[in-house]
Formats: C-alpha cells, structure tokens, sequence
C-alpha cells in the first residue's frame, strides 16, 4: 500500500507536470491512466501527431538521487505494457507517433524558485511497439 504523504506528493508532482505541459503547448488526454495492477501512466498528452506518454517524480531534494534516476528496467516495461493497453482501448490514437518523456521535479532552494522542472523527451523507446 502506498504511503498516503508520497501519494499527495505524486499527485503535487503530477499537476505541476499537467500545468508546464499545457504552458508548452501539449493537450492532456489522460492522468494517471491505470492497466491492472501491474503499472500506470502519470499523464498521456499529445503534440504534433505524437501521442506522448509521461513518467513523472518530485524529488523533495536530490540526496536520493535525481528525479531521473528512479526510471529503472522495470518501470520502463510496466510504461510500455500499459502504454500498449492504452493504445489498444483508443484505437483512434493508433496512427499516432509515440513517444516517452520523463518530467523531474525538485524543489527549489528560494522563496522565489518554488521547484526545478526538467523535461527529457523520448527518454526510451521500443521499436516494436
């Protein structure tokens, strides 16, 4: 079961996530897109004919590691295998061009720089998809 203060921490991550991407351009399909129990997509977006399925982490601070460190072999697949169910249940974004960004978030050491967002597009991908 997941700690309720790193779920509503996921969830502040997620709407700053939701927030840059509009800003930029992107249209938000779906948040926090479930396939069983076996993985879940933090946003799906698309942008130019690309249908963009989004990892995103708030780091509180870096002693753990970067946001982007916490992409291991195993969330990638658990990424691909929803990322294909979700494909499979919207046929109409089938002739999309797909895509994997990762979006990392740390706070920030002022006032004024509430947090740092570092957006990395295409972060992985697989050629059978």
């Amino acid at each position: 079961m997941k700690d309720p203060k790193n779920k509503s921490k996921g969830k502040i991550g997620e709407n700053i996530a939701s927030n840059y991407l509009r800003l930029r351009g992107f249209k938000i399909i779906e948040k926090n897109f479930k396939f069983g129990r076996s993985g879940e997509i933090d946003i799906i977006c698309v942008k130019d004919n690309y249908l963009i399925f989004v990892e995103v982490k708030l780091r509180e601070s870096i002693l753990k590691g970067m946001p982007e460190d916490s992409i291991t072999e195993i969330k990638k697949e658990r990424i691909y295998n929803c990322a294909k169910y979700f494909v499979f249940k919207h046929p109409e974004f089938a002739d999309y061009n797909f895509r994997f960004d990762f979006i990392g978030i740390t706070k920030g050491k002022t006032l004024f720089k509430k947090f740092s967002i570092k957006h990395l597009e295409n972060v992985f991908s697989f050629d059978e998809f």
